[in-house]
């Protein structure tokens, strides 16, 4: 446990007693009157917003949103193979020359060897917890793996380079959503951590988008050009990840308390300047966060080691939910979706793509806007209850309206409608949040191998999303839609159950719903009406 001796205290600090009352020199005055608040969550963490000027337009602002650009860019990259994989797997100039067809088991092992690489590189992950060695060697393995494939004259150089670009995503993608969630203030860490996963589809926009124009190519450039797209965004975090500030407690966690501190203060502040949600911070850092003593990469057991952690593992695993709610179906099989409710044409079927990318994208960054303002928990078993019906509903119009032969446009578009739809749907309620939710309900010590751990966890599910969607879809049809259907009221069910609520309070201060009886009930409780000065 860090110790007092080790704090030097700063001049520019300001005294601020038990009630958050006094505010930091050089902060705009705040009214003597007293304010009335109710429905909060932590009384402590409110009275230090409210007494906290930040300004999100402020210079010190604008810098960190263009800082933890860098690590949205990881996410990107993320996007890339998702999109570029499902439309390429429409074009017969890709599956003529690798003599593949759309579904079956060839296109499900070139889906799920990108899997297999997420799996391995989690295990490397979890020990890299520092932002420049994560995103640094994440983004060198996705280099290279990308250069592969682009360059692959035969399926065994693209499904190796597909292995390298899966491994480098796994420990890329580890790093980054960490890094984020921990260097945001805590009353925009809603905004700027779920901002993180929904920069999937920035790589997913222009990869779609791409696909459109070169499937008119009558050779492998059709899909080659598109998947060079892919070198764009580990070039730019190679060049500039050595100079963005590291997590405050990350820092704390290393013993160099007076860093972590000048960060907080840089970013934290409108004037910089101590502030009470400086302060709150910092106080509560010194009491919840130990020296991280030397482990063993591969030891996995202090993560279960108490009630209260076993509690955060069980969130983190409930994330699994968001990679099982049918999106493997759109991510990699839109285009057989397509065909199944009628669209048979490869180029309507890489613009529904496109379009689809474009409202998906509407869809997470309109969930990441509002995050701070609507919390997690209810989104998430409402929102897997919605899209257990809108998916029932695919199912039912592509039964009717996706036969050979069928001459009811209505029906067709009515089906297209409810895909999109699906879409929308699940990238506001899961896409936000898979990666912030994840680093909210771990502590420090568990951040780092807690999210190789959901990684892991995410791609053991993707291999439903890959292997067995292709074999599933090309065996069943529009039936196979039904088995994610009841798992997804089976998900609403677990998310009301078990998920605990994470807006409102600091990450530190997570610590004492953990430690209740029964977190996902505590979590809920609300105080209230509380006079603020």
């Amino acid at each position: 446990m860090p110790t007092n001796e080790h704090w030097q205290e700063d001049p520019r600090t300001s005294t601020v007693d038990d009630d958050l009352k006094l505010v930091s020199i050089g902060s705009p005055s705040i009214d003597n009157s007293p304010a009335l608040i109710s429905n909060i969550y932590n009384t402590a963490y409110e009275k230090a917003v409210l007494n906290t000027s930040l300004n999100p337009w402020n210079s010190r602002a604008v810098k960190l949103y263009l800082i933890v650009m860098i690590g949205f860019l990881n996410a990107v990259s993320s996007g890339f193979d998702g999109s570029l994989m499902s439309g390429i797997n429409a074009m017969n100039q890709y599956l003529d020359y690798f003599d593949y067809s759309g579904l079956g088991k060839s296109t499900g092992i070139v889906f799920m060897i990108y899997i297999v690489g997420n799996c391995v590189g989690s295990f490397f992950a979890g020990p890299i917890t520092d932002l420049a060695r994560g995103m640094f060697t994440g983004a060198i393995f996705v280099l290279v793996g990308s250069a592969v494939i682009v360059s692959a004259q035969n399926i065994n150089a693209f499904m190796g380079g597909r292995f390298i670009l899966g491994f480098g995503i796994a420990i890329s993608t580890t790093a980054a959503p960490t890094w984020i969630t921990e260097l945001a203030p805590p009353q925009w860490r809603g905004r700027l951590g779920a901002s993180y996963n929904s920069c999937f589809f920035i790589g997913s926009i222009p990869a779609t988008g791409a696909m459109v124009g070169t499937v008119k190519m009558n050779s492998t450039w059709a899909w080659r050009l598109p998947l060079m797209l892919q070198v764009i965004p580990p070039v730019i975090i190679i060049s500039f990840v050595w100079f963005l500030p590291e997590s405050p407690r990350w820092l704390v966690q290393k013993g160099k308390f007076n860093e972590a501190r000048d960060i907080l203060i840089e970013y934290h502040s409108d004037d910089g300047k101590m502030n009470p949600i400086i302060e709150l911070q910092l106080r509560e850092f010194q009491e919840s966060i130990e020296t991280k003593k030397a482990e063993a990469f591969w030891d996995y057991r202090p993560l279960f080691s108490s009630k209260n952690r076993r509690w955060r593992m069980l969130c983190l695993a409930l994330m699994v939910n968001g990679q099982l709610a049918g999106n493997g179906l759109i991510t990699y099989f839109l285009p057989a979706m397509m065909a199944n409710a009628g669209v048979t044409s490869k180029q309507r079927q890489l613009v529904y793509n496109f379009a689809n990318s474009i409202l998906s994208a509407f869809g997470a960054f309109t969930g990441a806007a509002i995050t701070d303002k609507i919390g997690r928990r209810k989104r998430l078993y409402l929102g897997s209850f919605i899209l257990a019906c809108l998916l029932a509903i695919v199912a039912a119009l592509t039964a009717n309206f996706g036969k050979v032969g069928n001459d009811n446009l209505n029906g067709a578009n009515a089906s297209v409608t409810f895909i999109f739809l699906f879409g929308l749907a699940y990238s506001f309620t899961y896409t936000p949040l898979q990666a912030l939710y994840c680093a909210e309900v771990m502590s420090q010590d568990m951040r780092g191998k807690g999210m190789a751990v959901h990684i892991l966890i995410s791609n053991c599910a993707g291999f439903i999303n890959t292997f067995a969607n292709s074999v599933g879809l090309g065996k069943l049809g529009w039936k196979y839609y039904f088995v994610f259907v009841g798992w997804d009221f089976i998900a609403s069910a677990l998310w009301f159950c078990f998920g605990v609520e994470t807006h409102g309070r600091t990450l530190e201060e997570l610590d004492e719903v953990f430690n209740t009886a029964w977190p996902a009930r505590e979590s809920t409780r609300k105080t209230g009406p509380v006079a603020v000065k």
